[in-house]
């Protein structure tokens, strides 16, 4: 099959008519952008073989085009040598033609023919399926596997020149293996191979079964724990209700509680003879402690009596010398004043040196500013004068602009004038100019403009008027009167007769700026701060130096007459001079100031020696008054003959006290520590507590082991377990029964199909003898592995890979192998084959793009090819026919 045109309308973004040109057999190459319409191109060539003109899918209504309307598609293509022709339009008026050489065929009869010459089967009602559909590979489905339907299987079947039958082992073998798989399937899952139905039932009730069987053994191995703790709990209940041991446990309980109170008594006179004597030992610590203090109070009174002379002496001391240290501090005060005064005198003799000084330096100021103004004065009398002769010229810049553009409009006026005007050429002989005359003067040779009436008069002929046309003359007169007058005007205006008169004025006007420039410029150097000014600030400027100046002088002024009660004074000594006498006079001064301060802080130290002397004498006095007050009170509180009496007394009670401690604590040394005797009570009357709830509880436990065993016999539990028993071996025998029928069958199902895998990589040996050159030629010393189903399950090179690890770039150009190898068996057996790639091989590097593409064209010496691209770079590498989409004015139909 070698198309040869294919031209749609209506189909998706193509509303108008296009056709596809330039295909032929070998391999053609379709290179166009994105949305350019090369996957709209494959869609309607796929709907053209495979879709019904009838069919009403949702995919049909996806092919009309975006405004409306009925997807239209042609076809023509040769088979075995024979031109064939398609039409199909679909939805609306939908209808289908198919010619094969001259006979054309029409509606479902035209899709039978298609089909049968096609080799393909129906689908469904609307689409044919076969192996052609693996063929037409839209973009992206060069990354998948193609997926076959049961008419593609059976069509490569043929093509393999073996039938279904012969390659499973005959329809025989097909069938028993159908049955096997399913029988097996009553018994198993296919997928997970999990137990299912009668068997997974069976295996349930086996499992509750023995479930049941072990509860009620349970049940039975409880009843006979329950008789064996009957009889226990019946003896231990006997032990617990023994009358004899309940009395002895009472008796020494009561035993133990005489004893305790028998402690506590004693416990009780302990310590009230321990309160006793810690009062009696508190009683001769405290006269002990009162007797002490007396003494330390007398001790503390004779120290202080010591350290009060002793203070006393230092005070005197400390008062004679703050005496001497007044005495000095005044005589340095003394001297500190006569040198100040001094310093003050210096200072006045310094101030009014400088103050002459700064008064000459003043004058000198006064003098050069003064000359200042007399520069600046010139210099902005020049300005005046130049800006003066600058107003009287009248022709500025504007002024001489506007006369020049109105001199060229005259000039121009003139020029098309003269351009309007009618010309005579005169060329006289050299005897003839006497006799020539234009206008009454000689005429000379040449050129001559025209432009009102002209007399030519010839001496001995005659004379000639000439007229220019009246009504071009008028108006280029008419124009140049009017550029004239207004040319006029502005020379009047500027007082100027002619233009050059014009200009020479602009010049004067051009030369007085620069001047008054200039002067301006001179005039802002003259000045202080050396800026340019302004016309309106020079005079400003001006007038604000005069003041400046007139204020200095009257400040000299004031100067020279204060300081001229000082200036004889002043005048005897330099400002050096009376600078170093004021600062001697400044050193002797603080010279004295120093010594006035050291002399001042001796005595204020003085003074504080003093204070703190007079503070530690009051003190020690305080100290003392404080000691005999207490003492007084003391002595009026208790006598010493007293105290000494009751610090005796309490030695005796004290001694009496701890006799009788001693006494209690020999008496209780026979008997037990109370600690002991509690411990003892508390843990009998828990034994006799125990013993009331071991009783109640064995009462009840022995009821209840009673009620479960009177129910277990009435019950029959080992008739119960018997039964069970039974029925479990029952379903277990059921079960193997059934374990051993699936065993069975799933390994015939395995020979089965093994014995299938065998024949099929027999059969399979054709297709991949096929396929084999091509991958040998993109992946060099691999081989593929198919399974029954025509898929790539691995490829082998130093390892076997399985196919769904592969990388996108190695699986797409696999699937693009596959689709070759079916497009050469589908050749091998029809004789007549193609294949279209969509934009394939995206994901492949350059060197695998290189081996594609060689395998591509090597097929495409026996089929035709037709690969669809967005990379012009593939395409280059491709070669081949070069495919171009070209609108039509109308869609070619087939007649």
């Amino acid at each position: 099959m070698i198309l040869t045109e294919l031209q749609i309308e209506g189909f998706r973004r193509f509303s108008s008519p296009v056709r596809l040109e330039g295909l032929g057999a070998g391999l053609n190459v379709l290179a166009a952008p994105n949305e350019a319409g090369k996957s709209t191109l494959l869609a309607a060539l796929r709907a053209a073989l495979t879709l019904r003109h009838t069919s009403k899918t949702s995919v049909i209504k996806g092919f009309a085009p975006y405004g409306g309307g009925a997807p239209h598609v042609g076809v023509k293509f040769l088979w075995k040598g024979t031109a064939c022709a398609l039409e199909k339009r679909f939805l609306t008026k939908s209808r289908a033609r198919f010619s094969i050489g001259s006979e054309i065929f029409e509606g479902d009869q035209a899709e039978e023919k298609l089909r049968d010459l096609l080799g393909l089967t129906e689908a469904g009602k609307a689409e044919a399926a076969g192996l052609w559909n693996a063929l037409l590979v839209g973009q992206g489905e060069s990354f998948f596997q193609p997926q076959l339907t049961d008419a593609g299987h059976a069509s490569l079947r043929d093509c393999l020149e073996q039938g279904v039958e012969d390659a499973t082992g005959g329809a025989a073998a097909s069938a028993v293996l159908a049955r096997v798989k399913d029988r097996l399937g009553l018994f198993q899952t296919a997928s997970t191979n999990k137990p299912t139905g009668r068997y997974k039932q069976v295996l349930e009730q086996e499992q509750q079964a023995r479930e049941g069987l072990a509860r009620l053994e349970a049940r039975k191995a409880a009843l006979e724990d329950d008789l064996i703790a009957l009889d226990h709990a019946r003896r231990t209940l006997r032990e617990q209700e023994n009358p004899e041991r309940r009395a002895q446990d009472e008796a020494a309980l009561k035993e133990l509680r005489i004893v305790r109170d028998r402690v506590l008594l004693l416990d009780a006179e302990e310590q009230k003879a321990r309160s006793v004597l810690a009062a009696a030992a508190a009683a001769h610590d405290a006269a002990r402690l009162e007797q002490e203090k007396r003494q330390e109070n007398a001790l503390r009174q004779q120290q202080l009596e010591r350290e009060c002379s002793a203070a006393k002496q230092t005070l005197d001391a400390v008062a004679n010398q703050l005496v001497k240290a007044r005495q000095k501090f005044e005589a340095c005060r003394q001297q500190r004043e006569q040198a100040e005064r001094t310093h003050q005198t210096c200072r006045q003799q310094r101030i009014a040196a400088s103050r002459f000084a700064a008064l000459a330096h003043l004058q000198r100021v006064v003098e050069q500013e003064k000359a200042i103004v007399r520069r600046a004065e010139a210099a902005f009398t020049r300005l005046e004068q130049e800006e003066a002769v600058l107003a009287a010229l009248r022709i500025d810049e504007a002024a001489i602009q506007r006369i020049r553009k109105a001199a060229q409009a005259y000039d121009q006026a003139v020029t098309v004038q003269a351009a309007n005007a009618p010309t005579l050429v005169v060329s006289l002989e050299p005897d003839a100019a006497q006799r020539v005359s234009l206008n009454g003067q000689p005429c000379a040779d040449g050129e001559t403009r025209l432009t009102s009436l002209t007399t030519l008069r010839i001496e001995g002929i005659g004379q000639f008027q000439i007229i220019p046309a009246r009504l071009e003359q008028e108006a280029a007169e008419a124009q140049r009167v009017m550029v004239r007058t207004r040319l006029d005007k502005l020379l009047e205006q500027v007082g100027c007769p002619s233009v050059a008169d014009a200009e020479l004025g602009y010049e004067a006007h051009r030369q007085a700026v620069v001047r008054v420039a200039e002067a301006r410029a001179a005039y802002g150097a003259s000045l202080p701060e050396n800026t340019a000014l302004t016309p309106e600030k020079a005079r400003q400027a001006l007038g604000l130096l005069r003041q400046q100046v007139a204020q200095k002088e009257a400040d000299l002024a004031v100067a020279q007459k204060e300081s001229s009660a000082q200036q004889a004074e002043a005048l005897s000594l330099t400002p050096e001079q009376a600078a170093a006498a004021e600062e001697a006079a400044a050193q002797a001064a603080e010279t004295a100031r120093q010594a006035e301060r050291a002399e001042q802080a001796a005595c204020a130290m003085v003074t504080t020696q003093k204070e703190k002397a007079e503070a530690a004498l009051h003190n020690l006095v305080q100290m003392v008054q404080q000691l005999q007050r207490e003492d007084a009170v003391r002595v009026a509180r208790e006598t010493a003959e007293a105290l000494a009496e009751r610090a005796l007394q309490a030695q005796k009670d004290q001694k009496a006290a701890q006799d009788k401690v001693e006494q209690l604590a020999q008496a209780r040394q026979d008997d037990q520590p109370l600690a002991v005797v509690e411990t003892g009570i508390k843990r009998l009357e828990q034994v006799l507590d125990t013993t009331r709830t071991a009783i109640t509880r064995l009462r009840e436990d022995i009821r209840g082991r009673e009620t479960r065993v009177r129910l277990a016999e009435g019950e029959g539990v080992d008739e119960q377990i018997a039964e069970a028993r039974r029925t479990a071996e029952r379903l277990r025998l059921e079960c193997e029964s059934c374990e051993r029928e699936r065993a069975a069958l799933a390994l015939l199902q395995q020979t089965l199909a093994d014995a299938e895998r065998t024949q099929t990589e027999r059969y399979l040996a054709p297709l991949m003898r096929t396929v084999q050159p091509a991958f040998a030629a993109v992946f060099p010393s691999a081989t593929i592995g198919l399974d029954a189903g025509f898929s790539v399950q691995s490829l082998t090179r130093r390892q076997t890979e399985d196919f769904s690890t592969l990388s996108d770039g190695t699986r797409e150009q696999i699937s693009v192998l596959v689709r070759l190898g079916f497009a050469e068996l589908l050749y091998t057996r029809q004789g007549s084959s193609i294949l279209v790639l969509d934009d394939a091989l995206s994901f492949s590097d350059s060197l695998r793009l290189e081996r594609m593409v060689d395998v591509l064209a090597e097929a495409a010496t026996r089929f035709q090819i037709l690969v669809l691209t967005c990379r012009t770079e593939t395409a280059v590498k491709l070669g081949g026919r070069a495919l171009t989409l070209t609108p039509m004015p109308e869609f070619t139909e087939l007649r």
